[in-house]
């Protein structure tokens, strides 16, 4: 494939919930998600201490990413709260010499254990099988996040490896969960 990836993912309708684009008004919102610091803490960035933060990241970070081959990032809106974005979730890394993408997500503590995460990584493993044509999709979570574990779990990744990375000035170990294309496409 070559590359970069298609850059230009379509809304995906999860009926209360939708994924669309992140755009640069999201700013506010994705600030009060990442100033969390129970929603940050098994993150390697945050908490933001000013709205500033959360904008730069979005402009510099997420709306870049089409120039380097990545679609620049999902925000997960509630459609019954004013399409407010409660979460993100996107393909942050692409390998290109293996075709396979890491997903990150997060999510605003107050939407916790709905289940909106399973049904949006569920998507997001089926764009990047079906729409994007991966070959393999990576999803980790630091040893310490069970809820992460189990969402990871529960779409169908399997343990692949551990690594130990550094989050916020200490090292901790990530787990690392992976799905193939055949194995998608068995189901």
């Amino acid at each position: 494939m070559g590359e970069s990836l298609k850059t230009d993912l379509p809304v995906v309708n999860l009926g209360r919930y939708e994924l669309r684009t992140i755009v640069k008004e999201d700013y506010l919102d994705y600030y009060e998600i990442g100033s969390d610091e129970q929603t940050v803490k098994h993150l390697n960035w945050g908490p933001f201490t000013k709205p500033r933060e959360a904008l730069w990241c979005i402009e510099e970070i997420f709306l870049k990413r089409p120039l380097n081959g990545l679609p620049a990032g999902y925000a997960i809106v509630d459609k019954e709260n004013d399409y407010k974005m409660i979460g993100m979730i996107d393909f942050h890394t692409y390998y290109d010499g293996i075709n396979t993408a890491e997903i990150g997500y997060i999510l605003n503590r107050s939407y916790w254990n709905r289940g909106i995460m399973k049904l949006c990584l569920k998507q997001m493993t089926r764009i990047g099988f079906e729409l994007l044509e991966l070959d393999k999709i990576l999803v980790g979570h630091t040893l310490g996040n069970q809820a992460s574990k189990q969402v990871i779990i529960q779409c169908g990744y399997h343990y692949e490896y551990q690594s130990l990375i550094k989050i916020k000035n200490h090292e901790c170990i990530a787990m690392y969960y992976s799905l193939y294309r055949y194995e998608y496409e068995r189901k």
